[in-house]
């Protein structure tokens, strides 16, 4: 059987989207940061020309019929649909070639959106042996099929604050874009929380009298807005943890987190979030992917000696405790600060061993 995929991407319409019927017949999606995959689906639809119903199913649980149904068969009315499989690294090695045939050809109604969100690696995203493999792979690369993304970074934080403010109508007074753009978390769910913190408050915001001029115009984001901002570079998750590691210094560290916190609820949610992602890394470093951890260099050899002391034992603990405090909160079974406690008590044990 010849391969035949569908037609080339043509160029993009006058008005910046393309001609319903004139878009991949399949496409890759690779990005470990859920949200921006999420983002990067409506922006490919919203620029199709076609409106679609959407089917998601999870690459992590068994691949039920009815995926296979709602990749070669079209709904009842032929409505187009975007069939959307999140979490496709999951995936087993036999997957990849039952897919030959439902790619092979280009469907009007159906547009297939495999999501690959496992971690990049020092070279940039890996894909599995088996999907490469398969002769729609090639196609997808040469056709540029495939959006890839390590994620939201600091470079890219200033025109992706550009783009939200234009989609909102809001304007930036000077210096303030670079400094929220210094202090939003690198993850595109929690950066979109705090913006909508931001959105709201200047919408919100009274509007100024005639001839007012020390009121900010209407739409303008100043400094006095960063002030809303949950997120605090200066709650640092590892100092925490090296507190446990070098004793005697476990107040500061207690006092430092309480003093930047909004209140017990909130801070233990960041928390535990920047908790998380000095595990990732350290987990990446210990596994040998250091190269694909930004850090200075100082900061990276802390983390290395850390990874070395707990091993995968200790590393697997860490998203373990994480996971358990947050459970306990929102299961309503613990308080935020019994979860706090009991978060250090395991911590002094693990690091006691």
């Amino acid at each position: 059987m010849t391969y035949s995929p569908a037609a080339p991407l043509p160029p993009a319409a006058a008005s910046g989207t393309l001609a319903p019927m004139q878009r991949p017949g399949f496409t890759f999606l690779v990005c470990p940061d859920p949200e921006m995959i999420k983002l990067r689906v409506e922006r490919l639809l919203g620029e199709s020309g076609e409106v679609f119903t959407r089917e998601v199913f999870q690459g992590d649980e068994e691949i039920p019929a009815a995926f296979w149904r709602a990749l070669t068969a079209p709904s009842l009315f032929a409505e187009p649909k975007a069939l959307i499989l999140r979490r496709a690294d999951s995936l087993t090695e036999d997957f990849w070639p039952k897919l030959k045939g439902p790619l092979s050809g280009f469907s009007a109604h159906i547009w297939p959106m495999i999501c690959l969100e496992k971690p990049f690696g020092k070279k940039g995203p890996t894909f599995p042996k088996a999907l490469v493999s398969q002769p729609y792979y090639p196609v997808a690369e040469k056709r540029r099929w495939i959006w890839t993304s390590p994620g939201l970074t600091r470079r890219d934080m200033p025109p992706m604050l550009k783009d939200w403010a234009a989609s909102a109508s809001l304007t930036f007074a000077p210096g303030v874009l670079d400094a929220l753009a210094a202090v939003l978390p690198e993850d595109m769910a929690m950066a979109g929380r705090e913006l909508e913190k931001i959105e709201m408050a200047v919408l919100s915001r009274p509007q100024a009298a005639p001839g007012d001029g020390a009121a900010p115009p209407p739409g303008r984001i100043t400094q006095a807005e960063l002030s809303l901002l949950s997120f605090r570079p200066g709650m640092d998750a590892f100092a925490f943890l090296n507190a446990f590691a070098k004793r005697g210094a476990e107040a500061a560290v207690w006092r430092e987190i309480f003093e930047q916190s909004l209140s017990p609820e909130d801070m233990i949610f960041k928390f535990l979030g920047l908790l998380r992602s000095d595990a990732r890394q350290m987990w990446q470093i210990f596994s040998g992917e250091a190269e694909a951890v930004r850090l200075p260099p100082f900061v990276k050899s802390q983390k290395e000696a850390m990874a070395r002391r707990l091993g995968v034992s200790g590393l697997t603990r860490l998203f373990d405790l994480a996971l358990d405090a947050e459970l306990g909160i929102k299961s309503g079974a613990k308080s935020p600060d019994q979860a706090m406690e009991l978060l250090a008590a395991e911590l002094f044990s693990l690091f006691s061993r």
